[in-house]
C-alpha cells in the first residue's frame, strides 16, 4: 500500500515541539492513523531531490514561519514540483504556508495584508462550491478554525475554485482541480498549540493591534481541523 507524503516547509518554535512534536507530528496526531504510513520529505533541504508525486497515496503540504516573499530557491523549487502534480491523480491538500505555496504555483499572488495578521480561533464561512465538493463538503455551512498567519493568498489563481472566506482573510481554502485543494486555517494545530502561539507572540500581537488575552479567552476545543484531515486522508484511499 502507498504511503501519505508530508512536505516540511518549516518547524514550529522549540517550546512547542517539547509538548506536540513539530508540523508533521501535529499532523500525524490530527489523521487519525499510525506514524508507519507517513513519509516526511523537507523542502528546505537542497540536497534532496523531490520524489514523484505519484508514488504516494496523497500529498500534504504544511506551514512554515517562513514567508513566500523570501522568495528562497527551495520555495521556487517547491512551487516547481507542484505544478508537476497536476497531471497526477494524487490527492494533495496545503496548509497555511503550503496553502500559499500552491496558490502561487498555479499563478495566484501571495503577500502581507493591510489590517495584519489573523490569529486564533476565528469563523469561517464556506461558499456553495464546497457543499458537493469531495474534502470540504463534511464542513459546516459556517465553522470556526485555528489560524495563525501574516501573509495571504490576495489573488486568486485563474481557473481556481473558491471555497471558503470570512472578513478578515477572503481566500480561506481553494481547489484547484479535481484532487488538488489548500487552506489558510491549521486543520493540524488544537486550542493548545494555539495559546502556545499566543504566548509566544504577546508582544509582537500588542504591536499589530491586537489583544493577547482576548485571542486566548476565545479559544475553544474544536475538532473541525481533525474532521477535515480525516475525510482527506479517506479520499488517499487510507
Amino acid at each position: 500500500m502507498k504511503k501519505l507524503l508530508i512536505v516540511k516547509t518549516g518547524s514550529t518554535y522549540d517550546s512547542i515541539r517539547k509538548n506536540h512534536g513539530d508540523f508533521e507530528d501535529m499532523i500525524i496526531a490530527a489523521s487519525g492513523i499510525t506514524k508507519e504510513k507517513f513519509d516526511v520529505f523537507d523542502a528546505r533541504d537542497e540536497s534532496l531531490t523531490f520524489p514523484l508525486p505519484d508514488k504516494y497515496a496523497g500529498i500534504i503540504i504544511t506551514g512554515s514561519h517562513d514567508m513566500l516573499t523570501y522568495n528562497d530557491d527551495w520555495m521556487q523549487d517547491l512551487k516547481d514540483w507542484i505544478n508537476t502534480i497536476t497531471d497526477t491523480n494524487t490527492p494533495t491538500l496545503g496548509i497555511c504556508f503550503g496553502h500559499q505555496a500552491m496558490a502561487e504555483a498555479f499563478g495566484g499572488v501571495v503577500d502581507y495584508r493591510d489590517w495584519g495578521p489573523e490569529v486564533g480561533y476565528v469563523k469561517v464561512k464556506f461558499d456553495a462550491e464546497a457543499y458537493n465538493d469531495e474534502l470540504f463538503s463534511i464542513l459546516y455551512d459556517k465553522c470556526s478554525v485555528y489560524q495563525y498567519h501574516s501573509q495571504s493568498v490576495i489573488e486568486l489563481p485563474r481557473g481556481a475554485t473558491l471555497l471558503a472566506t470570512n472578513s478578515i482573510d477572503p481566500v480561506q481554502a481553494i481547489r484547484y482541480n479535481s484532487h488538488m485543494w489548500s487552506c489558510q486555517f491549521h486543520p493540524e494545530f488544537n486550542h493548545e498549540i494555539v495559546a502556545h502561539y499566543i504566548n509566544q507572540n504577546a508582544l509582537h500581537l500588542t504591536t499589530e493591534g491586537l489583544d493577547p488575552y482576548e485571542l486566548l479567552m476565545r479559544l475553544e476545543p474544536d475538532q473541525t481541523g481533525e474532521k477535515l484531515l480525516k475525510q482527506f486522508i479517506k479520499i488517499c484511499g487510507l
